[in-house]
């Protein structure tokens, strides 16, 4: 094979195309391993990996376009349309592999950012909590002490001191004030740092309770300045006595909590809220406004607001993940925490960006590999195609020595089988012959060849012979028929397979044919439906339903079977599928097990049971049924007859039966009904006499007999 000459363009495309490559390289590559490395010694890694990658990838390509010049007077290096497929395929999955990675590398990072913000809310509501609960244990404990219980002693010296050691223990508590105030919210006293009285304060003095400390949560006092109370009544009583107002102002307290963040220099944010009225309030110090606390509220059918979003939900007393906007109106995800015993909520964020930066170097590394593994898989491809059709001029050689011994072993094969096989030319004129073929029609081989199916067969017959052959030719399929031929020893039918002949580039030279001699079997086949036309006319026209079950469901039943229960046709009945299924409700218990015990047990069935008619009806019935082989697996055939009339006669021969005894019942009593009540009139006679003989009278019934019981 001659080699095509290395022209001066082909040389100019390889050398742009490299200097083309290189250039995106160096530019790309650099921009990445910035982006994906930070320190020295992976910078140092990278770029050693780089250059590597950089020969391997040149090189593969180099070989690629300088390998496409070799072997031109052979096939083309194009690929066809079926080979695209497949190769597209392939690199559609790549691409979609790398882009499911990154989508994978998304979603874990998005997850572990939600976990991490999940434990941040978690453990910042609990510490709130907890301080908050330390508080309420302060307030109690300075109301249950001895020395601050009470009120204050009398006395201006002594109220002075009293007051300057309460002060002391508030300023270790970290309260920054109290006020001391009357049942009707009036001022008794307050310590220098306590601030006026507010509006949220005075409203609160209702809702003081014995024993419990009351919070007043954040608002901005008069001052405005945030502030929080602890309100507790000194005395039993609760409501009606004189209260106790220890205040903290501002806000400290809550940012030493939710200030501190685990990452450095990340966008994340910890923040408290909670809805008043129809608005969301910030009770703490934002981040990103310089403002004061509680000074910033949104309506609570803000769309997009993140403590708007919890707000709004049906069921926020559990922890949520919510995506959206927060006060700067940035772009945040979430996870708000219920604060335990209060209406107060904790909100945990960072910023989307930050989220989409962290997944940003893994996704383009990601990407890279995915775009390293098509081209390697791609030049693999190229390069197997490149020695698949080195290989293929060398099978081709082979395969034409092969295809001469291929057709001696088709010579015999064809001489040692027992059906017909010939081909004919387009002509219809016979190129093949075998020994069978020859023996049916009753010539030799050499004869055969060469001619028609007029010279083997009567006119009509190879008419039809050589319009099948045409047929096959003309729709170049194979197709499979049954023929009709005389032969010398008579009729024969023989089961045909023809299909079309076609030489190397496929085109249609000729046919070629089986035929496999079927009389012997077609005329079983007829005997076979005469029989069976003769068991069908017996079986369908039978007065008793016939019936066969396999596997516990009705298979088969007769149009005599189906018209016992109302229906028209066998179809319609056997879609119930079981035979229990037509027994009343009493009887479909024994039936089941009756069929259950024959199919598995051999026994035979002999039953009487109520049936149900398709209208409603209810019928009585006699099943006889026996275990047999049919289609190789166990099944029951029997009978079923109606003898419902059968049973009326015999359930109205009891009735009658049932009515005489009844009746000679009745009469039996009512004759000793009329007995005992002879004997009573007999006792009561001879009684009469009895007395009227005491009486000395003579007795009225002279005649009247012994009562049995009174004879000796």
């Amino acid at each position: 094979m001659a080699e095509a000459p290395l022209t001066r363009a082909h040389v100019l495309n390889v050398v742009l195309t490299y200097a083309a490559v290189a250039s995106l390289w160096i530019l790309l590559s650099d921009k990445a391993v910035e982006w994906l490395f930070s320190t020295p010694a992976q910078f140092a890694m990278a770029s050693t990996i780089k250059g590597w990658l950089f020969i391997l990838i040149t090189a593969l390509m180099l070989y690629a376009m300088l390998r496409r010049r070799i072997d031109t007077t052979g096939s083309t290096p194009v690929f066809t349309r079926r080979q695209w497929i497949p190769f597209l395929l392939l690199n559609g999955l790549i691409l979609a592999l790398t882009a499911m990675a990154i989508a994978r590398n998304i979603e874990l990072t998005r997850d572990t950012e939600v976990a991490r913000l999940e434990a941040i809310a978690d453990l910042k509501s609990r510490r709130i909590t907890e301080w908050l609960d330390n508080r309420d244990q302060d307030v109690r404990q300075i109301i249950e002490s001895p020395r601050y219980g009470a009120l204050p002693p009398d006395g201006l010296t002594a109220k002075t001191q009293w007051l300057t050691q309460l002060q002391d223990v508030l300023s270790l508590r970290g309260f920054q004030g109290a006020t001391l105030l009357d049942p009707a919210g009036h001022i008794l006293w307050q310590t220098p740092g306590a601030g006026p009285v507010n509006s949220p304060l005075q409203a609160a003095l209702s809702r003081v309770e014995a024993g419990k400390v009351l919070r007043v949560a954040p608002y901005v006092d008069g001052k405005g300045y945030a502030r929080l109370d602890f309100l507790a009544p000194l005395g039993p009583s609760g409501h009606g006595t004189t209260v106790l107002a220890l205040h903290i102002i501002g806000t400290d307290w809550a940012d030493r909590i939710l200030r501190t963040w685990p990452i450095p220099d990340s966008s994340g944010e910890a923040i408290l809220f909670r809805q008043q009225g129809d608005q969301v309030h910030y009770l703490s110090s934002l981040r990103y406004r310089p403002e004061p606390a509680l000074t910033l509220h949104y309506p609570v059918t803000h769309p997009t607001l993140l403590a708007a979003q919890y707000l709004r939900l049906a069921e926020r007393g559990t922890p949520q993940v919510l995506y959206g906007q927060d006060y700067r109106g940035s772009e945040v995800f979430g996870v708000v925490y219920p604060v335990m015993n209060t209406d107060w909520y904790l909100l945990a964020k960072i910023d989307k960006a930050e989220l989409y930066q962290a997944t940003f170097k893994e996704s383009v590394w990601i990407g890279l590999i995915g775009l390293l593994v098509l081209f390697v898989t791609n030049a693999g491809i190229i390069l197997l195609r490149q020695h698949t059709r080195l290989q293929m001029a060398e099978q081709l050689q082979h395969s034409q020595s092969q295809r001469l011994e291929a057709l001696q072993l088709l010579s015999a094969i064809a001489d040692s089988s027992e059906d017909a096989i010939f081909a004919k030319n387009k002509e219809g004129r016979y190129i093949l012959f075998n020994r069978a073929a020859s023996q049916f029609v009753g010539k030799p081989v050499d004869e055969v060849l060469g001619q028609d199916d007029l010279t083997l067969f009567p006119p009509q017959q190879a008419q039809m012979l050589m319009a099948s052959g045409r047929q096959v030719i003309e729709r170049n399929r194979v197709q499979t028929e049954e023929e009709y031929l005389t032969l010398p020893d008579g009729e024969h039918v023989f089961l045909a397979t023809k299909g079309p002949l076609q030489d190397s580039e496929g085109q249609v030279i000729g046919i070629f044919g089986i035929s496999r001699d079927i009389t012997d079997f077609k005329r079983a086949e007829a005997d076979l439906r005469e029989r069976e036309g003769l068991f069908r006319a017996l079986v369908e026209q039978s007065l008793a339903g016939i019936y066969i079950i396999q596997q516990g469901r009705l298979c088969y039943i007769n149009p005599c079977f189906a018209r016992l229960f109302g229906y028209d046709t066998p179809g319609a009945l056997i879609a119930v599928g079981q035979l229990h299924a037509l027994a009343a409700p009493k009887d479909s218990t024994r039936v089941a097990e009756l069929v259950h015990a024959c199919e598995q047990d051999a026994r035979d069935i002999h039953t009487r049971f109520s049936a149900l008619h398709q209208h409603g009806e209810s019928l009585e019935v006699e099943l006889y049924g026996r275990r047999v082989d049919y289609l190789g697996q166990p099944a029951i055939i029997g009978i079923l007859l109606d003898v419902t009339e059968r049973e009326q006669v015999e359930q109205a021969l009891t009735r009658q039966a049932s009515e005489l005894r009844q009746q000679n019942h009745e009469l039996e009593r009512f004759n000793k009904v009329m007995v005992d009540r002879e004997l009573a009139m007999l006792a009561l006679k001879h009684q009469i006499n009895g007395l009227s003989r005491q009486l000395g009278v003579p007795p009225p019934y002279p005649q009247a007999p012994m009562p049995p019981e009174d004879l000796p």
